[in-house]
């Protein structure tokens, strides 16, 4: 049971590795249908667009590349317990993920939002 729980708790951090990976190589075209981030604001913009991804690739890779390190550290230190956190592993990760959406959201925000764009062109 131990190997499927491990393997679980790494699913995660390797999709954030995986996807991060595939927009470095690939990002998403504009206005692209599926997997891609997409917000109403990057949806009108294609410099918010490719900006996003840019800053997901970076996030997410970094991101998915330490809690998967520290989880997988964590799950071998503590092999002999790990029924009782391998879910708040989990929680964390996806904790992380969240405030990652939530710190490209803000960013987006604070460079491509209309009282910026009227702002700087004053």
């Amino acid at each position: 049971m131990y190997i499927f729980y491990f393997a679980l708790v790494m699913l995660a951090p390797a999709a954030m590795v995986i996807v991060g990976l595939m927009w470095k190589i690939s990002p998403p075209p504009y206005q692209a249908k599926g997997l891609a981030y997409s917000t109403e604001l990057t949806r009108k913009d294609p410099e918010a667009w490719t900006a996003a991804h840019r800053h997901c690739v970076r996030l997410w890779t970094r991101t998915g590349l330490v809690s998967g390190g520290a989880s997988a550290l964590l799950m071998v230190l503590f092999q002999e317990s790990y029924s009782a956190f391998w879910m708040w592993l989990i929680a964390g990760q996806m904790a992380l993920f969240c405030v990652s959406v939530l710190m490209i959201d803000l960013l987006l925000k604070n460079t491509f939002s209309d009282d910026n764009n009227e702002n700087r062109s004053d």
